[in-house]
């Protein structure tokens, strides 16, 4: 099987942190090589990124245009140190997150030109794109519930807006899938953590034949 460059992604408490854990336990399980990291972030460039962007003493204060931009940058970054390396070496590359973050949050929610954000983040991206984009769709009265259960372990900016925004969050993740037609392929992420393992896996398992 030929390596794979596979995104999780979702809305706030949608589970990526448990599936890519899952996902990448059944993967080596079965012989691939798996290098997990995240987004923004995964370098130390793109961490002291992620904790400016995140932090909630930000909201507010930090435009959508400089968001839009430290995403990319740290998005370059990892890409550069990161995926490219790893695919060739012949790794398979799970990230948690990626540019259709950047698509749904800056461009669909806080209101920046959608056409401008996209060829940033295909300029970030440096040409290469995932397999797939595997998106876990909840909606806002779960995300409201998991964020509420598990409120010692939320501390981002994102995670203590209200269900308004996570509604128009969801609704900006499913509008995706007409600008990347065949990329981006929703999950339903209220399902048990290991049942959406198994269809992850077996999804990644069949691209990469």
């Amino acid at each position: 099987m030929r390596p794979g460059f596979f995104i999780l992604e979702g809305p706030e408490a949608a589970g990526k942190t448990t599936q890519l854990r899952l996902i990448v336990d059944a993967l080596n399980a079965i012989g691939h090589d798996v290098l997990a990291s995240r987004e923004p972030g995964g370098t130390a460039i793109g961490e002291r990124i992620r904790a400016v962007l995140l932090d909630p003493g930000n909201e507010g204060i930090i435009q959508p245009l400089t968001s839009m931009l430290l995403f990319n940058a740290s998005r370059r970054q990892w890409m550069h140190e990161v995926v490219e390396p790893a695919l060739a070496a012949g790794k398979t590359v799970i990230g948690d997150r990626s540019f259709l973050s950047t698509m749904v949050y800056q461009a669909y929610v806080e209101g920046l030109d959608p056409a401008f954000t996209r060829e940033v983040c295909m300029k970030a991206m440096g040409g290469r794109m995932p397999d797939r984009i595997f998106l876990l769709d909840i909606p806002p009265e779960e995300i409201r519930r998991r964020l509420t259960k598990d409120a010692m372990d939320k501390t981002s900016r994102y995670d203590v807006m209200g269900d308004a925004f996570h509604a128009k969050v969801r609704e900006g993740y499913l509008a995706q899938r007409d600008l990347f037609p065949g990329l981006i392929e929703p999950i339903d992420g209220e399902a048990l953590p290991e049942e959406i393992a198994r269809i992850i896996v077996g999804r990644m398992t069949d691209i990469m034949k």
